[in-house]
């Protein structure tokens, strides 16, 4: 077609004012963000950023892998976005007779035009389907309905019939139809400001800055000649929206309003206040104040009901930090305010008796005594066993720790334990009492070094995680190679220095429940299984498992205590592990087997399981313990 120069001036004022439009609306929200702190360095390991960004926006891993069927269609959307680029350039230059495709593409131009034309149906089947889900299939899909998304997926639409009917043999009303697809594409710009939409230009960069680990929380500087020498108010956690870092405030625009985060959480999945989603969006509409967080971003209540799982954050497609506003506001209320606080017994305890169990230090020595325990001697002893609270403090959990040394004594593992050990803090940072886990975790950094551990193995997936990722960040010198036993134990029966007798576990259903702290924080998944396969065990995997695993309700220091919740996590776990038809339930976590015991016929440690499967068949049986 050729063009009349007043429809090139009307076109030229069109992108102009679209533009001017765009930026104007940009602006504030560009403001909201400056207006927050850095809170840490987010431009480190370049390289590990960019794949992120190539694997999760080009390739939609999280998109597609979180709802598959309806992740689809959004990656089939997202394409058109991609692809259409070139082409969208060329429909603002073809007036001006500037030919861009044909002068990249040549001869190859027609091949493009027929690959661009099957993306176009591509992207129609999917703006339908998601449409289609989100307005007519009401009960699957996220609410409240955004209407304006509506009119995107409308415009959408309307975008890939134009240019299909532009491609056409004999097109439709031909310059018509050229005004059309170019008078959508000119009001986009300005339409996303206002709608959920605007992650198209948001969630790649929230995706670049994400921490590189679930949950990775930097230690506050409490030094108190620090703190009186800082020239500014040093911020001890989200106590007003003025504490916000603009990384948070990012993540408050980039929400897509999706719903996934609150669907995986396992306080909304229980009948419970807390709702991931709704927090974000509320700070979303906190940026234009200067209110408090707990009140106006988050209520008590809902706060109180975290257990840190990180289900949320990890599921989030956009790279949302959920733990971050999490972990900001409980600090607050530890640390700022001193109130509000749901496991203040739980800390008492840990100030007062060094464990929550308000144990006596002579109970773990005699421990150590009545079990035989090793000492741990600099130089000869290879495995630094960490035994954690519960084991050391809770009879219940008492035959986990003993199969536990069974098996290394079996299998002829040099180990031993600490003469004293502090809580590892997991669960003080957690309720944001960041002085006690600094101080808990300092003065077990200090016993470490001074015994040159150079390896630690635990059954607890929450010391596990504190030792290998967060204390490192309290000393740069700390470098202790940190294991979970079952990765131990997997590696032991491979190397054939734990014998078994698979007839052990000959006809029981056996079910594994995913730890959040050793599954979806640490990654560890297999280990566990292989173990249990290896036994002679058949698996019977739970609905919901590994990344998506179902939280047992124990996270922030749940597991000691009085849980007044009408509608519990655990007992919507239980529940699950009940229907599964499993009649042994296997946990890697001591708090787990305290929050899911009783689930089903038998529960017991993974260390437990083997341990039966390594004796006699007379000892075998799995009816006498548990």
């Amino acid at each position: 077609m050729t063009f009349a120069v007043w429809e090139k001036i009307l076109l030229l004022v069109l992108v102009a004012g679209s533009t001017g439009l765009f930026l104007q609306g940009l602006r504030p929200k560009i403001d909201h963000v400056r207006a927050g702190r850095a809170d840490r360095v987010r431009t480190d390991r370049l390289n590990s950023r960019i794949l992120r960004v190539i694997k999760e926006v080009v390739f939609q891993t999280r998109v597609v892998g979180g709802r598959p069927v309806a992740g689809l269609l959004h990656a089939m959307v997202f394409a058109g976005f991609a692809f259409f680029a070139l082409e969208t350039a060329d429909h603002f230059l073809e007036p001006f007779e500037i030919p861009l495709l044909a002068a990249i593409f040549g001869g190859a131009l027609p091949l493009f035009k027929d690959f661009l034309a099957v993306v176009a149906i591509m992207v129609a089947i999917g703006i339908v389907g998601l449409a289609f889900r989100r307005f007519v299939l009401v009960k699957v899909s996220p609410d409240p309905k955004s209407y304006s998304s509506g009119i995107v997926a409308l415009m959408i639409l309307l975008l890939m019939l134009t240019y299909l009917n532009g491609v056409a043999v004999e097109p439709l009303y031909e310059r018509a139809n050229w005004w059309l697809h170019a008078l959508l594409i000119i009001a986009f710009p300005p339409m996303i400001l206002g709608s959920k939409h605007f992650h198209i230009l948001l969630a790649p960069i929230a995706i670049f800055l994400r921490t590189h680990e679930l949950g990775e929380y930097l230690p506050l500087e409490l030094d108190e000649e620090v703190l009186m020498a800082a020239e500014e108010e040093i911020s001890l956690g989200l106590e007003t929206m003025a504490d916000v870092p603009w990384k948070m405030r990012l993540d408050f625009l980039s929400c897509v309003e999706c719903k996934r985060c609150t669907d995986q959480c396992p306080a909304a999945g229980s009948g419970q206040e807390l709702d991931p989603r709704a927090f974000i969006l509320a700070g979303r509409a906190a940026l234009e104040g200067d209110g408090a967080v707990i009140g106006n971003v988050i209520t008590e209540t809902a706060l109180g009901q975290c257990t840190s799982c990180g289900a949320c954050e990890s599921i989030c497609p956009v790279g949302i930090e959920h733990l971050q506003v999490l972990m900001g506001a409980k600090r607050a209320q530890a640390l700022a305010s001193g109130k509000g606080m749901v496991a203040g017994d739980f800390l008492e305890s840990v100030e007062r008796y060094g464990n929550p169990f308000k144990a006596t230090g002579s109970a773990r020595q005699k421990l150590i005594e009545e079990l035989g325990i090793p000492i741990y001697q600099p130089g000869k002893t290879e495995y630094l066993l960490w035994l954690g609270c519960v084991w050391t403090y809770n009879e219940d959990a008492r035959g986990s720790l003993v199969a536990t040394i069974e098996l290394f004594a079996q299998a002829g593992v040099s180990y031993g334990v600490l003469e004293s050990e502090s809580c590892s803090g997991h669960h003080s940072r957690r309720q944001g009492e960041e002085l006690q886990f600094q101080t808990l975790a300092k003065d077990n950094i200090e016993r470490l070094q001074q015994q040159n551990v150079a390896k630690v193995v635990t059954g607890c997936p929450h010391c596990f995680h504190s030792i290998r990722r967060e204390y490192p960040t309290l000393d740069e010198s700390f470098s202790v190679e940190t294991v979970h036993h079952s990765e131990l134990l997997l590696e032991l029966l491979e190397q054939g220095k734990i014998q078994l007798d698979r007839r052990a576990g000959h006809g029981r259903k056996v079910t594994f429940h995913d730890p959040c702290y050793l599954g979806r924080y640490e990654k560890v998944f297999e280990a566990p299984r292989q173990v249990i396969r290896r036994a002679g065990f058949d698996l019977l995997e739970l609905p919901r498992r590994r990344e998506r695993s179902f939280c047992c309700g124990g996270g922030n220091a749940g597991f000691m205590s009085q849980h007044e919740e009408q509608n519990r996590v655990d007992l919507e776990r239980k529940r699950e592990i009940r229907e599964s038809g499993a009649e042994v339930l296997v946990t890697a976590c001591p708090e787990c087997k305290m929050m899911l015991d009783a689930a089903v016929e038998e529960t017991v440690d993974l260390a437990e399981l083997l341990a039966k499967a390594a004796r006699s068949p007379t000892e075998a049986s799995l009816s006498g313990q548990g």
